[in-house]
């Protein structure tokens, strides 16, 4: 370190001597050549306790160049999502309709957390049953029962925001069909969201993807990298 901070200061003070001169005999014709300096006969100042070290030669094998590291680009994604319960299984059906080949659709399976608007847990599956019917009649077709045991069995899943002013709003409406019990509330982690990508669509699959989209209100679609290898596909 030491060996290298002396060089250091001596490039410094060559490059002062340049400037210098240059500046000495400009109008001298440029005297550039006053400045001759053997790289061969650089020494360093010897260092406490260290015998003078002459500056490194150029080694007569080349150095090898650094290897170079390559970098394929992420693919490209069309994300379709999110789907919870019952529209997971319609929306998959729909896209297996699409002439797309194997393998290009993957899955993302992530804790969904948010404004849940809801009908509270019933106590039996007759009454949630009972429930469904009088929700079908009322014209609202996207909801599910939980089926999972644990406080929310039987409660009916009406749907998942990202804000509280979404889920005050869905609520509403569903206020106006005539839905009085569903209420809407925080919810961390307690149901899963689905995202579909397919990679590297073409035109024509943007075109069939779009057009599916408008069968699944509240879906989005949006463009970017694909998620890591890591997609679950349960």
């Amino acid at each position: 370190m030491r060996a290298l901070f002396l060089l250091l200061v001596l490039a410094n003070l060559v490059f002062f001597a340049y400037a210098h001169v240059a500046r000495e005999g400009a109008g001298a014709g440029g005297s550039v050549q006053q400045l001759q300096v053997s790289p061969e006969r650089i020494k360093l100042l010897k260092a406490a306790g260290q015998a003078p070290v002459d500056k490194p030669k150029a080694p007569g094998k080349a150095i090898p160049a650094a290897p170079r590291v390559s970098f394929a680009p992420a693919a490209a994604c069309l994300e379709w999502g999110v789907f919870t319960g019952p529209a997971v299984t319609r929306a998959e059906a729909a896209l297996a309709q699409l002439p797309l080949p194997a393998g290009q659709v993957d899955r993302q399976v992530t804790d969904a957390g948010g404004w849940w608007v809801y009908m509270p847990p019933l106590k039996t599956k007759a009454e949630a049953d009972k429930k469904v019917g009088e929700l079908k009649a009322l014209g609202v077709t996207e909801f599910f029962v939980v089926q999972d045991a644990g406080q929310w069995r039987n409660a009916i899943s009406l749907g998942i925001f990202k804000s509280d002013e979404a889920a005050q709003a869905f609520l509403s409406g569903l206020k106006e069909r005539g839905v009085r019990s569903a209420i809407a509330a925080r919810r961390e982690n307690f149901l899963k969201q689905v995202a579909f990508y397919v990679r590297e669509p073409s035109e024509a699959t943007v075109a069939w993807v779009t057009a599916l989209q408008r069968e699944f209100p509240g879906s989005e679609i949006k463009a970017g990298p694909c998620p890591a290898a890591s997609i679950a596909k349960g």
